[in-house]
């Protein structure tokens, strides 16, 4: 597994498609990091899926997109839960097959969210735990939407939600 499938996962699994769903708490807008870990079949860590870091510069509009990227690949989702923590359960259907999905996030505060997300594949059970933190503004030249990574200080953008997000 990639860093781009890592976070890919972070993205697909974080609020796929919205039925009648619980109105998730707002992020601070900022640049934020996240930190995540993804363990395969039989529980042992996945290769190349453990401490990816990902920096995403959210607003208000890019978060929503953020957590709804993905949407028309799913069915079925659940999402239940009020003030810090949030249920969502369901099936989506990715490159590799359906995937079959429980994730909690739980709202530390605006400025600090944990997601667990279980899944089954095609290939068994696996396992996502991401620490999403607010780092503070984004930096100049960084706009909204804006995804990717630090290289020896310098911000290396992988790519932006607006460009393949509804």
């Amino acid at each position: 597994m990639t860093k781009n499938l890592a976070r890919g996962l972070v993205v697909a699994f974080c609020l796929g498609g919205l039925a009648q769903a619980a109105e998730l708490p707002s992020r601070a807008a900022g640049l934020w990091q996240s930190t995540t870990n993804v363990t395969g079949p039989g529980g042992a860590p996945m290769a190349n899926a453990q401490g990816v870091v990902t920096l995403t510069c959210v607003d208000p509009a890019t978060d929503r997109k953020f957590l709804l990227s993905g949407q028309s690949r799913c069915s079925q989702l659940s999402i239940t839960g009020a003030g810090a923590a949030y249920t969502i359960s369901g099936t989506c259907v990715q490159p590799a097959g359906t995937v079959k999905i429980h994730e909690t996030l739980t709202y530390d505060s605006n400025k600090s969210v944990q997601l667990k997300a279980d899944f089954s594949t095609s290939s068994g059970e696996m396992s996502m735990v991401s620490d999403l933190q607010w780092q503070g503004p984004c930096p100049a030249g960084m706009a909204p939407g804006d995804e990717g990574s630090m290289r020896d200080g310098v911000f290396v953008k992988a790519g932006n939600i607006n460009d393949h997000a509804p």
